[in-house]
């Protein structure tokens, strides 16, 4: 077994509370531009083609014609809703969450096709993409070439006032005449100019990223009421990870009380067992034959200590004194030392790391029971056990070179890591083609319990 250690991960900073610091609002200019500056055109562009598509379905509704029209139209608008909120992503706000959009295949063709004249959702995209988006495009284009003009305007009027010739301006007037203005005005004027031009530039450029900032966010804030779910809908989306996670929990902990009650079914029970009938059959020799019954009470010491040394066996699986003492470390190091198969354990956990203990004592239950599958059903030679965090997440994965092709069991070995991984907000992810190599991965939230999100599996190891 190989280690390598390393210092404790630097806390991760909420992207959040420096998203308005003028360092990072620096940083985010050229996505903002990316952002702002096509706006004005896309947004008119898109109100003019569902404006059309609208007045045009309108003026058919007489003939059947209009009706699947006006649905087009509303299908269009869904999609355009859907590129903006890709753009305000990319720009760097906080991602708007969009509907869930109903998709039904079984239904008949024509009701799918009307379908979108019955949501709500999709006339929201179509009056945000037509009237709402270009108001607030043409605002922030007006704001966003005021202040880049002020910035060259900074650059520009100093250069002509140093290089060009300023002896003769002259203004054309609209009655074709000209009015000449005296040298010694533009004498004068000049440097007024170019003091005015450098000030409102300079001002201009230091306050460009809080513009830029703001229109962005203002987009955003403007675009979530109409292209993003509705409260009560991530309610009941929250509600319904939350009831998938307290399922997954109340499996997990079946699970592992069948798991127990069947280790100790098989294993001290029947020793204590054995130990009771030697003790019995001791006690009825022991006036006739004390040879033969010492020798049966020996056998019942042994009996008793290995019934002992099973239900330490047990309770380790549970939360080893090591990890209580020590920390998550040094029970993985340990847990690695006494496997079968050589484990190398690559983490970035310091001795010292803090962790829930929630987190680290289901931690170790998952590191234990995946290097135990490997070991029992992969034929490897070779695991690695990796702990890191990612995202506000314990990850958790172990990788083994055996033939792969695992499948999962309703009720046992992997499947019960997955419900204990739910169960805390986490993810569970499996990898495992025919030949290897088999890829585990459980991700277990460092605060609180989040919502449930369940990769899909490839298959995974039972458990025997």
């Amino acid at each position: 077994m190989t280690t390598a250690p390393a210092a404790p991960a630097p806390a991760a900073v909420p992207a959040v509370a420096d998203s308005w610091s003028y360092g990072a609002l620096w940083r985010r200019v050229p996505r903002a531009l990316g952002y702002l500056l096509p706006t004005f055109v896309i947004a008119i562009t898109v109100s003019v083609a569902l404006s059309s598509f609208v007045s045009t379905a309108v003026s058919l509704l007489i003939v059947i014609v209009g009706i699947y029209l006006l649905a087009l139209t509303l299908l269009l608008a869904r999609y355009t809703g859907t590129f903006e909120v890709i753009r305000l992503r990319w720009s760097g706000e906080t991602p708007i969450t969009e509907p869930a959009w109903p998709n039904d295949p079984s239904i008949v063709w024509w009701k799918r096709w009307l379908r979108p004249l019955a949501n709500g959702r999709y006339w929201l995209s179509l009056l945000h993409g037509a009237i709402v988006a270009p108001i607030i495009a043409t605002l922030s284009f007006i704001v966003v070439t005021v202040w880049l003009s002020l910035i060259a305007a900074s650059i520009a009027v100093p250069i002509r006032v140093a290089f060009f010739d300023l002896d003769r301006w002259v203004i054309e007037g609209r009655d074709g005449g000209s009015w000449v203005i005296p040298n010694e005005w533009v004498e004068n004027f000049a440097p007024v100019a170019v003091i005015v031009a450098i000030v409102l530039g300079v001002i201009a450029l230091v306050t460009l990223p809080y513009v830029l900032r703001g229109l962005t966010w203002l987009h955003a804030a403007i675009a979530r009421p109409f292209l993003g779910r509705f409260t009560n809908e991530q309610l009941e989306q929250q509600v319904s990870s939350l009831f998938t996670s307290r399922q997954a929990a109340v499996a997990a902990e079946g699970s592992a009380l069948r798991r127990i009650e069947r280790d100790i079914h098989d294993g001290p029970q029947q020793r204590l067992i054995r130990l009771q009938m030697d003790l019995a059959a001791a006690e009825r020799r022991l006036a006739e034959n004390p040879d033969e019954a010492a020798g049966l009470i020996q056998d019942a010491r042994r009996q008793a200590q290995d019934a002992l040394d099973e239900l330490r066996n047990l309770s380790r699986g549970f939360a080893p004194p090591l990890l209580l003492d020590r920390g998550l470390f040094a029970a993985l190091e340990s847990l690695a030392t006494r496997s079968s198969i050589p484990v190398t354990l690559e983490t970035e956990l310091g001795a010292t790391a803090n962790l829930p203990d929630e987190v680290a004592r289901n931690a170790y239950f998952v590191a234990s029971e995946l290097i135990a599958n490997a070991a029992k059903h992969s034929q490897a030679s070779a695991i690695t056990l990796s702990v890191t965090t990612v995202d506000g997440a314990l990850v958790v994965a172990v990788t083994d070179d055996g033939v792969g092709g695992a499948v999962e069991s309703v009720g046992h070995g992997l499947a019960g890591l997955r419900d204990r991984a739910a169960g805390m907000g986490g993810t569970f992810e499996i990898s495992s083609p025919d030949g290897g190599p088999t890829t585990v991965r459980v991700a277990l939230p460092l605060a609180g319990v989040g919502s449930a999100s369940l990769a899909p599996a490839d298959g995974s190891e039972p458990s025997a």
